[in-house]
């Protein structure tokens, strides 16, 4: 029997970007997080007593700021060789962008396999063949599994590939290749990276995408970490996925649908914070919080999000202290009927409302908006609309969220003014 680790997408020192523009953000858990993350890695290769440990590509984050990078991974395989424990990675394409890796050392007990052919292993001890390749340039668009050699007869052969599979949702395409491909080469285990969400794709033979060790942003949502493979006699027995994460991102989404009571929703709220902060076991997490369904405390809490925003957090401070973070609340819940009453009138309010309604999300299709957005792009500093940003203007998807953030906004505030007069 043998076990051995299947882990990727490390991303090591990058700085969970964007976070530290907010206020109140978890700065101590937010600090070295991928750094953390990874020390558990290696702790949990210990633990095991795993044979090998295998990286399915993007350790690094592109450029180092400084050496410490390259230091703290020594140190860290150096503790791996102190029990025997080898590393076998191929770079994907955020280590193909980093130049500085050239210039150290790869420590003695890891083994990058090359960029320019595939490569193969064999540990003989184990009866085990690691077959690899490594990106040679950050976008990579041929299908490198085409040219993995045959399973060795007599051996577990695992396939070490950094790839998006036949695509999936969020992840650029890089060294596409079919599920067919793989199959067609007689290994027993493909360890795949660049996917951030763990997937069992197949498990005859096991395809599989650990996913990434921790979570930088809401889009890497939910448990993190790596998966432990048994194997007897060339099968896998089994495959135990173990979180690493340090900080864990969660979206929560709260039902208001027939709610007409705010003190209902902030208890809904209060108890979805006490359950989230159970699943995550100790760890602190950073909670996005989207409120949907047909209600109509909907106008009210659109007219003044700010407000809305502050209030959830004052309950999450109440409820949870340090341990959760509101990165952020949406409210895309839907008027009951009052939107209706309304837009039925033939009124200066009426007509303006039906105008705001009307306006489309589509950001192509609003006269003007582009001047807009060119404008403020001169008055806001660059950084503000990075792609790590909530306000990333090159995405198409962030301008309709905006638009159909600023529309809600807009209805709801003149709802609750025109109730008022």
């Amino acid at each position: 029997m043998l076990k051995f680790i299947h882990a990727a997408d490390i991303h090591l020192d990058s700085p969970l970007r964007g976070l530290s523009r907010y206020e109140s953000a978890p700065v101590d858990a937010i600090r070295d997080a991928c750094r953390r993350a990874f020390k558990n890695l290696v702790d949990l290769a210990i633990e095991e007593k795993a044979a090998f440990v295998l990286l399915a590509g993007d350790l690094y984050d592109g450029d180092w700021k400084d050496y410490s990078t390259g230091i703290f991974l020594s140190r860290q395989m150096g503790k791996l060789q102190q029990h025997g424990i080898r590393v076998f990675a191929v770079a994907g394409n955020h280590d193909a962008a980093n130049r500085m890796t050239k210039a150290l050392d790869t420590p003695a007990n890891m083994k990058i396999l090359s960029a320019g052919k595939v490569e193969t292993v064999t540990l003989e001890e184990c009866s085990v063949a690691i077959h690899g390749r490594s990106f040679k340039t950050r976008h990579v668009d041929e299908n490198l599994a085409a040219g993995f050699c045959q399973g060795i007869k007599g051996m577990f052969n695992i396939g070490l590939l950094h790839t998006s599979l036949d695509g999936r949702e969020g992840h650029a395409s890089y060294a596409p290749c079919t599920l067919d491909d793989l199959r067609s080469k007689n290994y027993q285990y493909w360890a795949l990276g660049h996917v951030h969400k763990q997937e069992i794709v197949s498990e005859d033979p096991f395809v599989v995408f650990p996913g990434c060790i921790q979570g930088r942003h809401i889009r890497e949502s939910g448990p993190k970490g790596c998966v432990v493979v048994t194997v007897e006699e060339d099968v896998v027995t089994e495959m135990e996925q173990v979180p690493l994460d340090v900080l864990r991102w969660t979206l929560t989404k709260i039902d208001l649908t027939d709610m007409k009571d705010p003190r209902d929703l902030l208890e809904k709220v209060r108890k979805a914070i006490e359950q989230e902060l159970a699943l995550a076991e100790d760890r602190p997490l950073a909670m996005r919080i989207r409120l949907k369904g047909a209600t109509k405390l909907s106008d009210q809490l659109a007219a003044f999000p700010e407000k809305l925003e502050q209030q959830m957090k004052a309950l999450c401070a109440e409820t949870a202290g340090d341990d959760v973070w509101i990165e952020r609340v949406e409210n895309r819940t839907l008027g009951k009927y009052d939107l209706e009453t309304a837009l039925a009138d033939d009124t200066s309010l009426g007509q303006l409302l039906k105008a705001i309604v009307s306006t489309p999300e589509d950001a192509d299709q609003i006269d003007g908006l582009e001047d807009k957005i060119a404008e403020l792009r001169q008055k806001v500093p660059p950084e503000a609309f990075g792609t790590e940003s909530i306000l990333d203007l090159n995405d198409h998807q962030v301008i309709q969220r905006i638009t159909r953030e600023a529309k809600k906004m807009l209805i709801g505030r003149m709802l609750a003014t025109g109730g008022e007069k």
